[in-house]
């Protein structure tokens, strides 16, 4: 909650009043007035899914760039780990705020931790890793029901972890978070795999083993073999290089370019700047 006055209170949505105003003098100076009060006045501005009318658009331009400040300034916040990069779990949530601003973290943490605690106990007495490796697919698809949406693969919700957490569908990149997420609780060796237009996931059993897989199509098991045609039929040229782990950086650019592209198909192109800014905030120095 912020902490305004009531006197500060009431301006704001007195100038909230204004911002369908035909004037655009009128509408220039109101924006400018609402951009003055930061991070505070977001609660009073609603996200408004319709976007035709003036007010709407306006609305909306003054909650992006309040919410373009506040979300740079959690990035450069986000907790760096000892190997330079930074966390995947705070990051994710941050990016949340973008389009769910008054998400509460602590649910989702909690939540994981609860699916680590359940998948620990799942293979508590598993001891081929063939078995544990299956076991740990059949726990997120058909115990907790996470899959692919092929119905609405560029719905706004299936970008933030969140909501995927949620709905329990979302894109190749967001559902492998889930994944990467829980894994890291209980030390199991799943890395993000992100070859060129479908993100996967890596799980080493020991030392040279990888297996390779896909969360959007339930867990699909692939080759090398399997990837490198992927990667080819999608239109790109392969290298080995694609079979390494990414960082935690690339993943949260990777999500924030889809974010990106999903926005281009909805023609919500002045939003598209805000995304941009925050992958610069991403790979600066935070």
């Amino acid at each position: 909650m912020s902490h305004l006055t009531e006197k500060e209170i009431t301006e704001i949505r007195s100038l909230i009043t204004l911002l369908d105003d035909e004037d655009e003098s009128v509408y220039a100076t109101v924006r400018e007035r609402l951009l003055s009060y930061d991070h505070a006045a977001l609660e009073y501005i609603p996200y408004l899914e319709e976007q035709s009318s003036i007010a709407a658009k306006r609305f909306n331009e003054v909650r992006d760039l309040l919410l373009r400040s506040m979300i740079k300034e959690q990035l450069r916040s986000v907790r760096r780990l000892p190997n330079g990069d930074i966390d995947l779990e705070e990051g994710v949530f941050v990016l949340s705020r973008y389009r769910y601003r008054d998400i509460d973290p602590l649910r989702y943490t909690e939540q994981l931790n609860t699916y680590a605690s359940e998948l620990k106990e799942t293979l508590s007495s598993v001891t081929d890793k063939t078995e544990l490796f299956r076991k740990t697919i059949a726990f997120f698809v058909e115990e907790k029901g996470f899959n692919g949406n092929r119905e609405d693969y560029f719905s706004d919700e299936n970008h933030y972890v969140n909501r995927v957490m949620d709905t329990k569908v979302g894109i190749p990149i967001t559902l492998s978070v889930v994944y990467l997420l829980v894994g890291k609780r209980i030390n199991l060796p799943i890395h993000g795999i992100g070859l060129p237009g479908h993100f996967v996931l890596r799980y080493t059993p020991g030392p040279g083993q990888h297996i390779y897989f896909d969360p959007f199509n339930s867990g699909k098991v692939l080759t090398a073999a399997d990837c490198e045609e992927l990667v080819k039929n999608l239109g790109f040229n392969f290298t080995d290089e694609y079979l390494s782990p990414v960082s935690n950086r690339q993943i949260l650019e990777r999500i924030l370019r889809n974010i990106i592209v999903m926005l281009e198909k909805r023609h919500e192109k002045d939003r598209v700047e805000t995304i941009r800014q925050f992958i610069d905030t991403l790979n600066s120095d935070l």
